[in-house]
């Protein structure tokens, strides 16, 4: 025994301490329950409070949902009204719509047929201004039938108080033709209007200063003051007209000669004169005379020559060729010297200007353009007969040829022949003025020709006692010039406003009204023709 009691004494203390352990565990495990349980209360007791209070909530949620069903229902009934009220208007709308569509339907019907009463309205108003237009025409076509045959009427009624001595009463109708004719646009060139107006503005004066034939005229500028004359009688005159007036300066007079052409270099002033005796004056300006012989016989025209292409000649130099009756020189003009010389095969009955160039008209029915010395084109004319006078119109699309007995053929586009009657005898001269034709016979007349009338008939200008050998124009084309077989210098106004004028200035008083419901008639207003 007393070997253990340590032992009993360990295992006692060991056993003490394992039941105040297990005691100390037992009491911790209660404790740990109580606590557990505690917790649990704690927790029931929260989830109590909080079942209440979801409870609480829910009551309440279900509170405020019922609150938005209630408000959702009335928002829903709301809704169905607004649809039923949206519907009623969508319905209004709809038949509004159709209303309107309806009301532009109608709109549009309504404007189409304004537009068709619009434009039944504006082809009635067409058709009444056509009517009216028309009637306006016929009236104003009357009306210048009327007054153009009144005016040709008082043209003739001019005529015949003009050669019975009544200057003053005839240049009153004369006007008073003129004034109706150019109002109703009639024709001026008619002949009975033309012809009066003519005689009374005394439109032509005579100048005798030459012997022998005058042949030839030719100006020195464009005023038409000065100009220079020739005749067969070897003559040369330089002439100034001024206010009717004329002064002549003699540049050559000796019987010795026979002049038939002259020609002006107006920038040098250089006069060349051709006698048919085979000789070439050089008039200097201050009137030196330089004699050219020339080996070609019977002299009759000189024309200025393009020579470039010709290699025997300077080039810079200016040259002239000179034409007799069966030959032909060429002139250097720098040098006044004759440089070459040849016959031809034909006689020269005619020279004249086709297409600027110098054209000749043999005895054989041929005509020759020379383009220059050696250059020469020959075909045939185109018309029968002897052409002594040739002239085209500026667009070339009007050909005239005057023959050796008076006829005249007119050509139109190269194709077109028209044979005009109207001078007895030798045709010596023609020029075109735009579709004027003028021509001047052997048989003393001077006749004015309408180119585009459809029937072509001579309007005779002036006559004078002796052949008309030949004329031009100034460069204004106001006067036409003539030279005669009796050395007479013709000068006659063809400008028709210019004649107006001069007869309106000679007018001295109207008409009394006698004359005028005599002549003009009474069922014409009065006017007065002088201001």
């Amino acid at each position: 025994m007393k070997k253990y009691p340590k032992l009993f004494t360990v295992l006692g203390a060991a056993l003490l301490v394992a039941v105040g352990t297990t005691g100390f565990l037992m009491y911790g495990s209660e404790h740990q329950k109580r606590m557990a349980l505690e917790e649990e209360m704690k927790i029931l007791r929260k989830q109590s409070n909080e079942s209440a209070v979801m409870q609480s909530i829910n009551a309440q949620m279900e509170e405020i949902a019922s609150e938005e069903r209630r408000i959702s229902d009335e928002q829903r009934d709301a809704a169905r009204q607004q649809t039923r009220v949206a519907e009623q208007e969508r319905q209004n709308a709809e038949q509004q719509r159709r209303q309107a569509e309806q009301e532009r339907q109608n709109a549009i019907e309504a404007e189409h047929r304004a537009i068709e009463a619009s434009e039944v309205a504006k082809r009635e108003r067409l058709t009444a201004e056509q009517q009216r237009s028309q009637a306006e025409l016929s009236k104003r076509v009357t009306d210048t039938l009327n007054y153009t045959i009144l005016a040709r009427t008082l043209g003739t009624k001019a005529i015949t108080q003009y050669y019975s001595g009544s200057h003053e009463l005839a240049e009153l109708l004369a006007y008073t033709a003129t004034m109706f004719t150019e109002r109703y646009h009639g024709d001026i060139y008619s002949t009975t209007i033309y012809q009066s107006l003519a005689m009374t503005s005394q439109n032509k004066t005579v100048w005798n200063k030459h012997k022998g034939s005058l042949t030839d005229i030719a100006f020195y500028d464009n005023l038409g003051n000065d100009f220079v004359t020739c005749s067969t009688y070897g003559q040369v005159f330089k002439n100034r007209v001024d206010d009717d007036k004329m002064q002549s300066e003699t540049l050559i007079n000796d019987p010795n000669y026979d002049f038939r052409d002259v020609y002006i270099d107006r920038k040098q002033g250089i006069v060349y004169a051709v006698s048919r005796t085979s000789h070439l004056f050089v008039i200097g300006k201050g009137g030196t005379l330089k004699l050219v012989p020339v080996n070609v016989p019977n002299l009759i025209r000189i024309e200025p020559s393009d020579e470039s292409a010709n290699a025997n000649v300077n080039p810079n130099g200016k040259y002239y060729i000179l034409y007799g009756e069966r030959g032909m020189a060429l002139f250097d003009a720098t040098s006044n010297t004759i440089i070459s010389e040849k016959q031809l095969p034909y006689k020269v009955m005619s020279i004249s200007l086709k297409d600027n160039v110098t054209i000749l008209f043999d005895d054989q029915g041929q005509q020759h353009q020379i383009f220059s010395f050696d250059d020469v084109k020959t075909t045939p004319v185109p018309v029968s007969g002897q052409v002594t006078a040739y002239d085209e119109s500026e667009d070339k699309r009007i050909m005239v040829y005057g023959m050796n007995d008076g006829t005249i053929y007119l050509i139109k586009q190269q194709e077109q022949v028209t044979k005009l009657t109207g001078h007895r005898s030798r045709i010596s001269k023609i020029k075109i003025n735009g579709q004027r034709l003028y021509t001047a016979s052997y048989d003393g007349t001077m006749n004015l020709w309408l180119t585009n009338m459809a029937k072509i008939e001579p309007m005779g200008l002036f006559t004078t006692q002796g052949w008309i050998i030949n004329f031009t124009f100034d460069n204004k084309r106001i006067f036409i010039w003539t030279g005669d077989q009796n050395g007479n210098l013709t000068r006659a106004l063809i400008s028709v406003p210019t004649m107006i004028e001069r007869l309106k200035n000679k007018l001295k008083r109207n008409f009394t009204r006698e004359e005028w419901d005599y002549y003009v008639g009474n069922n014409i207003p009065y006017e007065k023709i002088k201001d």
